[in-house]
């Protein structure tokens, strides 16, 4: 088994809250975390409401379910029994004790119709993506990619400083190639499919699991869906990964009102298919959209949806730009779920000057903006040069790109290559 750097975060949680919720996509492994730490004894009980016994029996009687597991029990797809969330604050409040439940979830109940118990104090949300570039690298640690960017701040380093800490770093490890990195563009980040990297078996697993989830997952959630309609959203989503969507030409695209598509949109985005990156507008003497981008969460679910048909073939796809940012976002949010207190958007004018990635930590910001070209031209630099001084002096640029070395472009902008993700 892959070792998940999650499982560092997931025992503390258990040290600190009566109840934990793992949630992700479906196959992304929470199913195996939890029965890892199952085997691992931090949990004493494990079922799944994927059991059908199971099920019926935690929506007919969630009190009495609960009681027939004394100790810590996981209880795998919560959100196929939303009940269940009250008989669980209920036996958290008359015995708080930490680590009594660890719940899975591949979709966020907290915002399913009609649930109104959030355990609000009483659980921490932890959300697990696919692989990450270092998980699937069989590296013990995950980047420090984001610590190193605080640390501008924090420990005053400069950019130059930094600029030699990566290259000295990305000396001892295999150099991340063009080829590699359409690998991995490809094959995305779902841990079957990943590891298998087998063009055959993604292309049937892809399928498949389209078609399960859309049956199965989605039906759940809302049992009058039409399923053509839900599947042409879909696809048009992965087709539009990484731009500003509208929901209105999208809706004259697939040929549906804007009240259906705003809801399948919903419908993907709550069951971790989707993502949406809002952008910052808080400067409003600033010509700035308002405008939200679009994300599949896996690369290799949207190289699919586009029909791509080998990692060669990326290169010259039109959309390989906006895939190649898919994926990065995709390393950058796996990141993100190893910490807090970080925000993120994305940062475009009305002329059309763009930074992909806007983080925010207190009074500091972080733009990034990904290339998958590896020569930097003072094209490249516009985003980050009109971006900087609206942020202020505490706002840096960094620009991903299959460089081999890390170099400093001016006082406030570092390029930086793609392995510093990994």
């Amino acid at each position: 088994m892959i070792k998940r750097h999650l499982e560092t975060i997931i025992p503390s949680s258990l040290a600190n809250f009566p109840v934990v919720l793992l949630t992700g996509a479906r196959q992304v492994g929470k199913s195996t975390l939890a029965e890892h730490l199952h085997q691992q004894g931090a949990i004493d009980h494990i079922v799944t409401l994927d059991d059908f016994m199971a099920l019926e029996s935690a929506r007919r009687d969630p009190d009495g379910f609960l009681a027939q597991f004394p100790g810590r029990v996981a209880i795998d797809e919560i959100q196929r029994a939303p009940d269940l969330l009250i008989a669980i604050k209920k036996t958290v409040d008359q015995k708080r004790e930490p680590g009594r439940f660890l719940l899975t979830g591949s979709a966020n109940i907290l915002s399913y119709p009609g649930v109104t118990e959030s355990l609000a104090g009483r659980m921490d949300m932890i959300q697990l993506e696919g692989l990450s570039l270092t998980e699937i690298r069989g590296q013990e640690a995950p980047s420090s990619f984001l610590d190193d960017l605080d640390s501008l701040t924090s420990r005053g380093i400069k950019l130059p400083e930094l600029a030699e800490k990566w290259n000295k770093k990305l000396a001892k490890s295999p150099l991340l190639s063009r080829e590699q990195i359409y690998q991995y563009i490809y094959y995305g980040s779902f841990p079957e499919v990943a590891l298998k990297t087998d063009p055959t078996f993604r292309e049937r697993w892809y399928s498949s699991y389209q078609a399960a989830y859309i049956e199965r997952d989605v039906r759940d959630l809302s049992r009058l869906l039409d399923v053509v309609s839900f599947a042409k959203v879909f696809q048009m989503a992965g087709l539009q990964t990484g731009q500003l969507f509208n929901v209105r030409s999208l809706a004259t695209e697939v040929g549906l009102d804007q009240r259906t598509v705003s809801r399948y949109l919903e419908i993907l985005v709550l069951t971790f298919q989707t993502n949406v990156l809002r952008p910052y507008f808080a400067n409003i003497l600033k010509q700035l959209v308002k405008t939200p981008k679009l994300y599949m969460n896996d690369s290799g679910h949207a190289c699919f949806l586009a029909g791509i048909s080998s990692p060669n073939a990326l290169p010259q796809h039109p959309a390989f730009g906006a895939l190649f940012e898919t994926w990065v976002w995709g390393e950058i949010r796996k990141l993100l779920s190893l910490t807090v207190g970080i925000t993120t958007y994305f940062y475009r004018t009305h002329q059309g000057r763009e930074v992909d990635f806007l983080l925010n930590r207190g009074q500091t910001w972080w733009g990034i903006e990904c290339k998958a070209s590896s020569h930097i031209t003072p094209t490249h630099l516009k985003g980050l040069e009109d971006m900087l001084p609206v942020l202020g002096k505490q706002a840096y640029g960094i620009i991903l790109c299959p460089t081999e070395r890390a170099f400093v472009l001016s006082d406030r902008i570092l390029a930086a290559p793609i392995g510093v993700l990994g």
